[in-house]
């Protein structure tokens, strides 16, 4: 052994491990109190979450009772079909060219039905118009039927057109007794 080397102690051996346990205290007292602010900010969000699924299954519960309320809603409109039926009629035309138009006949909630119209079909298709009213007609004569032109269409409807549609109504409620229009 040489000079300056002495053997160690035990007690020398305490007093250089004091500095060491000293860092790992501090570093064990770091993690603890991070862990905490982890759990504290943890804690937030959960809370958060818990609040944003609290008003996402509101928001479910709401659409469900709306949704409960159109089905019931929709169940009458098909009840009710056997009592009123409602037929829409509507025609459009081609901006780039007026003398071809298309008239569109809806009942009840059907695909509406498409009759082309140009100046050389102008009277089989107004004929085939009315014949698609009166079979409805026909097949319900008892129900009460509603004839109306379309509001969302009647500015895009040409004004003849407008007017042939409410003749042909008229002429069908000097007929028949169960149509009404509105």
């Amino acid at each position: 052994m040489g000079k300056n080397k002495k053997p160690k102690t035990i007690g020398q051996l305490l007093i250089d491990l004091t500095p060491l346990l000293d860092v790992i205290f501090i570093v064990l007292i770091v993690v603890l109190v991070g862990r905490d602010s982890y759990n504290a900010e943890a804690d937030k969000k959960y809370e958060d979450a818990e609040q944003y699924v609290s008003e996402a299954d509101a928001k479910v519960a709401e659409m469900e009772a709306k949704m409960a309320t159109y089905t019931e809603q929709m169940k009458a409109y098909d009840e009710l079909t056997e009592y009123v039926n409602t037929i829409t009629v509507y025609s459009a035309y081609n901006p780039a060219n007026r003398k071809l138009r298309t008239i569109y006949v809806m009942v009840n909630r059907d695909t509406p039905k498409e009759i082309n119209l140009n100046p050389s079909t102008e009277k089989n298709a107004w004929d085939e118009c009315r014949s698609v009213i009166e079979d409805v007609l026909q097949k319900n004569e008892n129900a009460q039927l509603i004839l109306s032109i379309s509001s969302e269409n009647s500015e895009k409807m040409l004004y003849r057109d407008e007017e042939a549609i409410y003749d042909m109504f008229k002429d069908l409620m000097s007929k028949y007794s169960n149509i009404s229009m509105r």
